[in-house]
């Protein structure tokens, strides 16, 4: 996984050397999945590439649960206020929770996906304990005195092949992503005080500096007033209407119309 071409991110082993080598792999008819590195790199794992005629996207079995991860991403993308640039990341992330959640299938039996090609149920334990792009602390053992050795993080999945099976991608707060096994959520302390809020904001300030805009943050979006602002401004621009005749009155507040009970007019229900 590479991200934005930035040397800082580094790469995980390729899957052919974890799962094994397919059989075949059933690409689209465009270039990039037609490319002589990627017919030498199949040949070299002992994979054939089938391609799909132009136009029948269709007949690749797997283009619905393709949908469904992007559709997952997309969600988690806007909630979490996550620049672009780690979409990656994320969909590693939701492939692994879609491999490890059990569907109504024929062919998988009531397991799940991984079950039924490693024989094994799987692991969750570095998937429920994080939130895509969830705040976490970390030890930086580089660090040298006085700089404090725990910092501040973010979340951006578990890190296949780097250290043990918790090991999690960690956005740092200069913008390099590594793996760290000591990550740990942030306490409820953390997450009210004042000074830590303050430390957060200045995080998410400069990553959106080095990486750009959130999924749902547009400048149309920014530069356009509030409503509160569109009410402050009203407030002060307003003038009492004044007519050439007749000049202004003001009318006072009436008492709202009751009947003989006391009770407002055509305030209640039918069936009364």
């Amino acid at each position: 996984m590479v991200l934005c071409g930035d040397p800082c991110v580094l790469e995980p082993p390729s899957p052919a050397k974890e799962i094994g080598a397919p059989d075949a792999i059933i690409a689209d008819a465009v270039r990039e999945q037609q490319s002589d590195p990627l017919k030498r790199f199949l040949k070299s794992i002992g994979t054939t590439l089938r391609i799909l005629e132009e136009g029948t996207p269709w007949s690749n079995k797997a283009e619905v649960y393709i949908g469904l991860i992007k559709e997952a991403v997309r969600k988690d993308m806007a909630m979490s206020n996550c620049p672009l640039a780690f979409w990656d990341y994320c969909v590693e992330r939701r492939a692994r929770i879609n491999n490890l959640t059990a569907k109504d299938r024929f062919q998988l039996h009531g397991q799940t996906a991984r079950a039924t090609v490693h024989g094994e149920a799987g692991d969750i334990s570095n998937l429920w304990k994080f939130g895509w792009y969830e705040w976490c602390t970390f030890f930086e053992h580089s660090a040298s005195f006085p700089a404090p050795k725990k910092q501040l993080g973010r979340i951006l999945g578990p890190a296949t092949g780097m250290g043990n099976e918790m090991c999690q991608w960690v956005l740092k707060v200069n913008g390099n992503v590594v793996p760290r096994r000591t990550v740990t959520p942030l306490t409820h302390d953390e997450l009210h005080s004042p000074n830590d809020e303050r430390r957060r904001r200045v995080f998410d300030q400069l990553i959106e500096k080095r990486f750009g805009k959130s999924v749902n943050a547009s400048k149309d979006l920014q530069d356009s007033p509030t409503s509160a602002e569109i009410a402050t401004e009203e407030e002060e621009t307003w003038e009492p209407y004044t007519d050439e005749e007749e000049p202004a009155h003001e009318v006072h507040d009436m008492d709202d119309a009751v009947d003989a009970r006391g009770l407002l007019i055509n305030q209640q229900p039918e069936y009364d």
